[in-house]
């Protein structure tokens, strides 16, 4: 197997530590060679917040170079775009479509989207994943739902992202954060 690499991207409190923990974990259960790196930044004030994890037989660094990220998940608009280098033609990208307000900034969100929509990958989905969330109860499973669609690409059986699930998340809100990945598996077959 190749190294494969996943980027992590959103704003604090958006759960990407989380979520980079639970495909880390998804990966070793797999028997994969696992780095990972974080870059939590002003995280407690709804900043940037990054995780990059990679796996195969053998990784020697977290972190990939530019235009070298096979999977991006962004779980929101702006953060996409300021990672968009780390992408190319071949990567996957799912992208929650929600901005993130700047305070004392104004933000054109048709250009913003016109920007999001022109990411040159072989895979975009961009989807109100925070509405899914809702309907099943908790905003807060949002990247749940999109880790779902993300591991119909990743070359790591769906079991072990199940097993992970269940070692990292607390168990108060386990069961709805397997309902999400669930959901989550089932999106990915119609986007």
């Amino acid at each position: 197997m190749n190294i494969e690499s996943v980027l992590f991207v959103g704003v604090g409190g958006d759960g990407i530590i989380t979520v980079s923990n639970v495909v880390s974990e998804a990966c070793m259960l797999a028997g994969l060679d696992v780095k990972k790196s974080e870059i939590h930044g002003m995280s407690q004030r709804g900043g940037s917040v990054s995780a990059s994890v990679r796996f195969g037989e053998k990784v020697y660094s977290p972190t990939d170079k530019l235009g070298s990220v096979q999977y991006m998940m962004a779980t929101e608009k702006i953060e996409a775009l300021r990672w968009i280098q780390y992408l190319n033609k071949n990567s996957v990208v799912v992208v929650n479509d929600r901005i993130v307000p700047i305070i004392n900034q104004i933000i054109d969100e048709d250009n913003i989207d016109l920007l999001v929509n022109k990411i040159d990958t072989k895979i975009l989905i961009k989807r109100k994943f925070i509405d899914d969330a809702v309907k099943l109860g908790n905003e807060k499973v949002t990247n749940t739902i999109m880790l779902g669609v993300l591991s119909k690409y990743i070359p790591v059986e769906n079991k072990f992202f199940m097993e992970a699930i269940d070692i990292i998340v607390p168990d108060k809100i386990k069961q709805i954060n397997i309902e999400a990945f669930n959901l989550g598996m089932e999106l990915a077959k119609e986007l």
